[in-house]
Formats: C-alpha cells, structure tokens, sequence
C-alpha cells in the first residue's frame, strides 16, 4: 500500500536517481571548493579539474556495474583503483572544506572568550576596590570609636576637666577627627556603590557578548568535549571524521542503487544449433512435380465405372416401363378436391 502511493506520487527508480544525483553534487561542490581553496593561486583551473574529475567518477561506476563482464581485466582493475583514489581525494577535499570552516568558526568563538575574560578581569578588579572600600569602612570605624572615647575619657579627666582651654581644644581637635572620619567613611560608601554598579554593568556587557552571534557558536561540541573530557577540536575532528565516511560512499552506493533498479543486464541464453538452410533451385522443383506420383487415399482418383460385383441389381420391367398408369397419391387428391383440372 505504501508502495503504490509512493508511486502515484513519483516513481521510486526516478526518486532514487534524484537522491543519489543530489548526494554526489554536494559531495562534488564540498570537495572541489575544499581543494580549490587549498590551492587558491589557481582556484578556477582547480574547480575544473575536480569537476571533470567527479563528472568522471560517477561515469565511471556506471560503466564497471553495466559492463563489467564486458571489460578487459587491466581497464576494469584501473578504473577501480582510480575510483577508490578519487573517493579518497573527494573525502580529503570534503575534510578540508569542513576543517577550514570550523577553523573559522573557532577562531571567532575563541576570540569572543578572550574579550569575556578580559571583561571578567574587569568585574574582579571592580570587586577588589568594594572589598578595599569596605575594609576602609571598617578601619574608619574603629577609629571613630577610638576617638569618641579618647574624648569622653577627656570630659571624665579631673586634671583636664579643670583646665577649660585644654579641654576646649581637645574637644575641638577630636571633633574634627571624627568629622573626617565619617567624611571618609562616606567616600569609601560611595566607592562601594560605584563598584557595584560598574560590576553590574559588566555583567549585562558579558552577557551580550555571550549570546550577540550565534551563527559561529560551537557550544554543542564543547558540551560534548566537557562529556567525553576531551578538547574542543578533537571533538570536532572525529565529527568530520564520521561526516566524510558516509558522504561520498554514500552517493557512489546510491548511483549503484539506481543502477539496479533502472537497469536490466541482459539474460545468458544458451546457444542453440540452427540449421543450415537448404537451397533448392527452380528447376529441381519443376522435375519433382513432374515426377511426383499419385499420393494415397482420400487423394487418389476414382474411376468413371464400377465393376460388375460393386452395381447396384436392376430394377423389375414394370417399375422401368412407361405404359402403365400412374398410382394416384393422397396429395393428388388433396390437389383435386380443392382445385379444378
């Protein structure tokens, strides 16, 4: 059932030389832009020559499937080694294509993690002035404390206690030192916001370059190196590895597929042993005719008279004369009783 309505919609031999044509021109234009780009001094003579060679390719495999039985054994062993050497050279071709396109992408992606390390480095040196900040706070306060109490010890002295300009100006001199404490401790605060606002900015910077290009993102593969705790590019190397072993092998499978399907080798039939024909000229046939002799029965001629034992016994004189009357028949009455003499 799933046959015929895959054939009412395409045939199934025109779909799979359709698929097959497809696979081997994007396995073709991987491996010709790979190589071209590799010797890019030339780069057009370069597609022509790995076009023709994979045009041949593919005519080739035709031609060993059709007539195979047909080559000679030195054309039929150079044609397969030269098509195992060009799937080699398709393969190194789609390997470099591949490469060269990691190597990009890579490249890209490395870049943008040195610029979010960078920025990073940034954050903790954001992080270390809060820390100094508030570690400055906190020797501001203790100050602030010691000179509250130096000046409350002061106020308690009865030897400074009776001396009124002493205690003035040791009141006024604590009086200024904590005022420039809590000034101090007020610019450390505010060097504590600052640093925190600036971390903050820093992380929204770092997200951005974390998610502003996707396209060269390659954080599957890492995710699969960070699995298999291996690097980034031996991951990738075996994937293209996988890739190249099922590209070009496939499309040659596929050209062989179609092969099968659309095309009926010819059936081995026994030789038989026809006879010579005979020539025979006219005037043979003329004396045979003449000479032929009557065939047998039912074709042979009957004569004219019987013989004596084969005749039928003569009838009486009465029945042979014509003197005597006629019997009438009941037909003649019925003729006379209807009709007038």
């Amino acid at each position: 059932m799933k046959d015929r309505l895959l054939d009412k919609i395409i045939r199934f031999d025109i779909l799979l030389g359709i698929v097959a044509l497809v696979i081997a021109l994007v396995a073709a234009f991987f491996s010709v832009y790979g190589i071209a780009t590799l010797f890019a001094g030339a780069f057009l003579s370069t597609v022509v020559m790995g076009t023709a060679l994979e045009v041949g390719k593919l005519v080739a495999v035709t031609y060993l499937y059709r007539y195979w039985k047909q080559t000679k054994l030195w054309l039929a062993a150079y044609l397969s080694i030269a098509l195992v050497i060009l799937m080699l050279i398709t393969s190194l071709g789609i390997f470099g294509y591949l490469s060269s396109a990691y190597q990009k992408s890579a490249t890209a992606y490395k870049a943008q993690q040195d610029q979010i390390v960078m920025v990073e480095k940034t954050k903790t040196y954001a992080q270390n002035k809060v820390d100094q900040a508030q570690t400055r706070i906190i020797t501001l306060n203790a100050l602030r404390t010691a000179q509250e109490a130096r000046m409350s010890e002061a106020m308690t002295n009865t030897f400074i206690s009776r001396n009124a300009i002493t205690l003035k100006q040791l009141q006024e001199q604590t009086g200024e030192m904590i005022k420039t404490t809590e000034a101090d401790v007020k610019a450390e605060q505010g060097k504590i916001e600052a640093g925190i606002q600036e971390m903050g900015d820093i992380e929204k910077k770092v997200s951005a370059m974390k998610y502003a290009d996707n396209s060269k993102d390659i954080r599957t593969f890492e995710f699969v190196a960070t699995l298999f705790n291996t690097n980034l590019d031996t991951v990738a190397k075996w994937f293209i590895f996988l890739l190249i072993a099922v590209f070009d092998p496939l499309a040659i499978a596929l050209i062989l597929a179609y092969n099968v399907v659309a095309y009926k080798k010819p059936v081995d039939v026994p030789h038989v042993h026809q006879p010579e024909p005979v020539v025979v000229e006219q005037e043979d046939i003329k004396k045979k005719v003449v000479q032929a002799k009557p065939s047998a029965f039912p074709f042979q001629k009957i004569p004219k008279t019987l013989p004596p034992e084969l005749l039928p016994e003569p009838l009486p004189e009465a029945l042979t004369s014509h003197d005597h009357a006629p019997v009438p028949s009941d037909a003649d009455a019925f003729m006379k009783g209807y009709f007038k003499s």
